[in-house]
């Protein structure tokens, strides 16, 4: 648990697939034989279905321009061309005859090649025209010939594109062609227009160009997940067949009275019934125990003398529920007469459970029961169909919370039974009427056919979220995870299934982005916001290869001393294209994709860097993202940033939050018992804000921990933040433990701190985070030196801006 996620960046290479489909010697082949013919197949059998309306379009067109030009032309010419292309015509559409009918299930590499060949030879003969009609005509005939050839080209982009060797040729071809007639027009006026309209076919040539390519990866990749899942159904198939065959069938006979002739051995063993019992039983009395109205079709066929076959029968047999497969034809005699039935049966039981335990597999999630995503994806396909206009539905995308750690420490087993108890009570939360499935690993939807109530999906939302409210109880021990739901409704958010699920996905991707465990309805705004992430992780990409970064400080003052004992490295980035970008909005989007490891390692070694530079008793303290430590290389890249730089290993401290561990649990704090072994320091951020902070202080001797800012803010004026702040300092003073309080900004809040034991205090009281080039000016400073009244920034960017112009 979660479903392992299949490694197919194999099956997924286009030059791999490329090779397969066109003969060549792939380095890694991923693609069986068979499944490249079948691949083939499918492309050639695209065009050949489109022949008729293709030579229907050639013929059209070249009467048109037969008619056009039988006054502009040499007509000798033209009725040699266009025989020639009938001609062509013609030697298509009798090959197209011939395989009528037949179904092109296969093909070799030769036939695309014969495609791409056939492909040609048209456009060459189409290239002739252009080539020879367009210097001797005038600007109207011209424009005839050029909407012709346009539509011409782009006809054959479409009808080609499953082929796009020679759907890029035949384009190109064409538009050659006109090009040349273009430049060989004798015609020196309106050069301008000529170029703009040369302009003009190349940006066609490169458009069509850019859509076959994606039409035929988009058709070529659909093919070859048909044709993989007929080998799968074929393979299916012939298992059961295979067990159909190989079961013990027996044979039946009645008399002209349906009375049971001789019984097999074989027949008296799967009726449960001696075979003195079945000699002379009427077949009725044999199958009444089986469904009334299966046994009256079978004995009116009987009655009527027909032949049947393999008419299912379920009847009890010894109390058991068995199923059983009729085949049976009349007997005559010589005269005419009568003479009873002689046929063949088969205990089908097993092969009908192995059917439906497929079509069960094929749309059920193995773990929760649930409906699959395929199945997911075909009824929302269904819901969504309407011929009087786009249906009403109601789609919710759901993501666990805080599931992947249960996952990861408690094991597959449990997880998995957590997925089955979530995918039961989201089932108890809804109606009969909606559609509960589970998409993939901690990702559940629901869907709602027929219905786009706001106030309904709102009503089912707080359901959800309250049902989550309680821990769920597995194997005697208590979880607590929550969700986050995404909300569209169709029409309005979107009318077809992939506008509808990417619309559900950007509300549930802003429920996750503000604080989990809750719900949002789809915004228009939203797709412009994720229009602005994506962006952002561009810039991003590319700012860890330019200046666009750069590291601020903020000091550290030891208030026993009144002086700066160390600086809490920040970054920040200006980007050519957003000008400055908040950490806020730009650290989560490194975390998701991955960017946050080298940005991290950039941070470390540029932060030692500069901090070897300090005096010797001067700290520098860096964040660290739970996403570092899930690498491998972390505690690698601190001791090589440690001797790269000089800097000794007390002099580094590193600040992890709550979520880091929660996050990585027992293998965050064994990277973090090696770097106390190296000397390095380890804090705890944002310490009281977690509901396990007190058990992580019990597990792991932090050398500070820093007090929330929220317990800060208003500690001077609420008798309760100062109650919670004494009991920090009281506690993590018993565990020897240094304490430090973060966002201090005015002197009321400093006096506080002091009077209470506070260690140390970072904030707007003493300085917002500095350039490099400050550290110097802020070493001597005295915070005994601070009085009056503070003015308190509203914008933590401008007066980081400003601290950096000053440096």
């Amino acid at each position: 648990m979660p479903e392992a996620k299949q490694d197919d960046r194999t099956r997924r290479d286009p030059r791999r697939l490329w090779r397969a489909l066109f003969g060549s010697k792939p380095a890694d082949q991923t693609i069986d034989e068979e499944t490249a013919r079948r691949i083939r197949g499918e492309q050639v059998s695209a065009i050949v279905e489109l022949t008729p309306m293709s030579a229907a379009a050639n013929v059209a067109n070249a009467v048109i321009i037969l008619l056009v030009f039988h006054d502009r032309a040499s007509l000798p010419f033209l009725l040699f061309w266009f025989g020639a292309l009938v001609c062509f015509v013609a030697v298509a559409m009798r090959n197209w005859l011939k395989s009528r009918g037949r179904t092109i299930e296969t093909a070799s590499p030769r036939a695309l090649r014969l495609t791409t060949f056939n492909a040609a030879i048209l456009a060459l003969s189409w290239s002739v025209a252009p080539m020879v009609l367009i210097p001797g005509a005038d600007t109207f005939h011209q424009l005839v010939l050029q909407i012709l050839l346009a539509g011409m080209t782009a006809g054959g982009a479409f009808g080609l594109a499953t082929v796009p060797v020679a759907a890029i040729g035949y384009v190109w071809i064409l538009i050659g062609a006109s090009l040349i007639g273009m430049m060989m027009a004798n015609t020196t006026e309106d050069s301008f227009a000529r170029i703009v309209v040369i302009a003009m076919w190349v940006l066609y040539g490169i458009y069509l160009s850019r859509n076959i390519h994606i039409h035929a990866a988009r058709f070529i990749e659909n093919a070859r997940n048909r044709a993989e899942l007929t080998e799968k159904s074929e393979v299916i198939g012939l298992l059961l067949n295979d067990f159909h065959e190989h079961g013990s069938d027996w044979l039946w006979e009645t008399d002209m009275l349906g009375r049971i002739v001789e019984p097999s051995r074989r027949f008296c063993e799967v009726a449960g019934r001696s075979a003195d019992e079945l000699a002379g039983m009427p077949l009725r009395a044999l199958l009444s125990a089986s469904d009334a109205h299966e046994v009256d079709d079978l004995l009116d066929a009987m009655e009527w003398y027909e032949t049947f076959r393999d008419h299912v029968l379920d009847l009890d047999v010894c109390g058991e529920r068995r199923s059983w497969s009729v085949t049976g034809r009349p007997i005559f005699r010589a005269n005419g007469a009568f003479n009873g039935y002689h046929g063949v049966a088969s205990d089908v039981t097993e092969r009908r459970a192995a059917q439906a335990r497929v079509a069960f597999l094929a749309e059920t999630d193995p773990v929760t029961r649930l409906v699959n995503r395929s199945k997911f994806a075909s009824e929302l396909e269904a819901s969504l169909k309407n011929d009087h206009g786009a249906s009403r539905v109601t789609l919710f995308c759901i993501d666990l919370d805080r599931f992947k750690s249960v996952n990861d420490t408690m094991g597959h087993p449990v997880g998995d039974a957590l997925l089955a108890e979530v995918g039961r009570r989201l089932t108890s939360c809804v109606g009969s009427n909606w559609i509960v499935a589970r998409i993939g690993g901690d990702e559940f939807a629901l869907l709602h056919p027929g219905s786009a109530r706001p106030d309904l999906a709102s009503d089912i939302a707080q359901r959800i979220l309250a049902t989550f409210d309680q821990p769920f109880t597995l194997d005697g021990a208590d979880f607590t995870i929550g969700a986050s739901l995404g909300i569209a409704i169709a029409p309005d958010d979107g009318e077809t299934p992939a506008d509808l699920m990417k619309s559900a996905d950007l509300a549930l991707y802003r429920a996750k982005e503000e604080g989990r465990d809750t719900f949002r309805f789809f915004e228009p705004g939203m797709e412009e916001r994720a229009a602005r992430r994506r962006r952002l992780e561009q810039g991003l990409r590319a700012a860890l290869d330019t200046d666009q970064l750069y590291l601020v400080y903020q000091p550290i003052v030891d208030l026993s001393s009144n002086r700066v004992c160390g600086f809490e490295t920040l970054v920040r980035w200006t980007s050519p294209e957003f000008g400055v970008v908040s950490p806020g909005e730009f650290i989560p989007i490194a975390e998701e994709c991955k960017l946050i490891v080298p940005l991290g390692e950039w941070i470390l070694r540029s932060a030692m860097r500069e901090a070897a530079s300090w005096p010797r008793d001067t700290r520098v303290s860096i964040n660290l993202s739970p996403v570092q430590f899930r690498s491998r290389r972390l505690l690698a890249v601190i001791v090589d940033a440690l001797a790269e730089s000089g800097l000794t290993p007390n002099r580094l401290q590193v600040e992890i939050t709550e979520t880091t561990l929660l996050d990585a649990g027992e293998s965050t704090l064994a990277i973090l018992r090696d770097l106390r072994v190296l000397g390095v320091r380890v804090a705890l951020d944002d310490f009281g804000t977690g509901y396990s902070s007190l058990n992580y202080l019990r597990k792991f001797p932090f050398d500070k921990v820093k007090i929330d800012k929220s317990f800060v803010d208003d500690i001077a004026a609420n008798p309760q933040s100062r109650a919670i702040v004494r009991a920090i300092l009281e506690l993590t003073a018993a565990l020897g433990m240094t304490t430090v309080a973060e966002g201090v900004e005015t002197l009321s809040q400093l006096f506080e701190l002091r009077a209470l034991g506070c260690d140390e205090v970072q904030g707007y009281v003493v300085s917002a985070a500095i350039g490099a080039a400050s550290v110097p000016d802020y070493l001597g400073f005295d915070l005994g030196s601070v009085t009056g009244d503070l003015v308190e920034p509203s914008d933590i960017e401008l007066i980081d801006g400003a601290s950096q112009s000053a440096a």
